[in-house]
C-alpha cells in the first residue's frame, strides 16, 4: 500500500520532487499546499500512514513551514525522498524530511541532517556532515570531511575543498571554489571564494 503524502509547496522544487515521486511509486499525493495557506485545514487528512515533504528551495522557509506544520499537524510524519538514480554508500545517514535528487553520489561516513535538499548531480564525498536545513545546488562537489552548517546553501557547480567547515546561514555562490573555512551568516563567492558581505537569515540566496 502506498503511503499518503502531503506536499508543502507548489513551485519549481515541487515539480522536481513530484517527478522523483513518480519514479519511486511509494507515495500517493493527497494534498498540495502553498506556503501561505493555513495548513490547519489539513488536519482531517492526516492519519496513521500520512507523511509530509516540504518542497521549498529556501532553507529559511523550509524551517519556518516545519515549525507551523509540527504545531498544527502533530500526527504528521516526515518523508525522506531518495531518488532511484542516486548512488549511496551503505554507511551513511539521511535525516527525515530530506530529499536526494537524481544523479547524486554520497560516499561513506556522510551524514545528511533533517530537511536537507541535495540537488541533481551533486557529489558528496566521504565523512561529510550537512546540518539540518542545509542544501546544495545542482552539480556541487564536496571533498572529504566537509561540514556544512545549518541552513547554509552551496550554489550551483561550486567545489568545496576537503576538510573545510562552512558556518550556519552561509551561502556559497555558484561556480565558486572554497579552500578556506567560511564563517556564519555570510555570502562567499569567487575562485578562490572570498567573503562578500554579511547575510541576513531570511535573505534570498543571491
Amino acid at each position: 500500500m502506498k503511503k499518503k503524502l502531503i506536499i508543502f509547496g507548489k513551485g519549481d522544487y515541487a515539480k522536481v520532487i513530484k517527478s522523483e515521486l513518480e519514479k519511486l511509486g511509494t507515495f500517493r499525493i493527497i494534498a498540495e499546499v502553498n506556503k501561505n495557506q493555513d495548513i490547519i485545514k489539513l488536519r482531517n487528512k492526516v492519519g496513521k500512514n500520512t507523511y509530509g515533504i516540504i518542497a521549498i528551495g529556501s532553507n529559511y522557509l523550509r524551517e519556518k513551514i516545519l515549525k507551523i506544520a509540527n504545531k498544527k499537524l502533530p500526527n504528521l510524519k516526515w518523508a525522506t525522498i531518495i531518488s532511484n538514480n542516486a548512488i549511496l554508500a551503505k554507511n551513511i545517514k539521511i535525516g527525515e524530511g530530506s530529499i536526494i535528487i537524481s544523479g547524486v553520489i554520497i560516499n561513506t561516513g556522510t551524514k545528511i541532517g533533517k530537511h536537507c535538499y541535495i540537488n541533481t548531480g551533486s557529489i558528496v564525498e566521504h565523512d561529510n556532515y550537512f546540518e539540518d536545513f542545509s542544501s546544495s545546488g545542482p552539480g556541487v562537489i564536496t571533498g572529504g570531511n566537509v561540514k556544512v552548517g545549518k541552513s547554509s546553501y552551496l550554489g550551483i557547480g561550486c567545489v568545496i575543498k576537503n576538510e573545510i567547515k562552512i558556518g550556519s546561514n552561509t551561502v556559497i555562490g555558484g561556480l565558486s571554489f572554497v579552500n578556506k573555512n567560511c564563517n556564519n551568516n555570510s555570502l562567499f563567492f569567487g575562485i578562490p571564494a572570498k567573503k562578500i558581505r554579511i547575510r541576513k537569515k531570511n535573505e534570498n540566496y543571491f
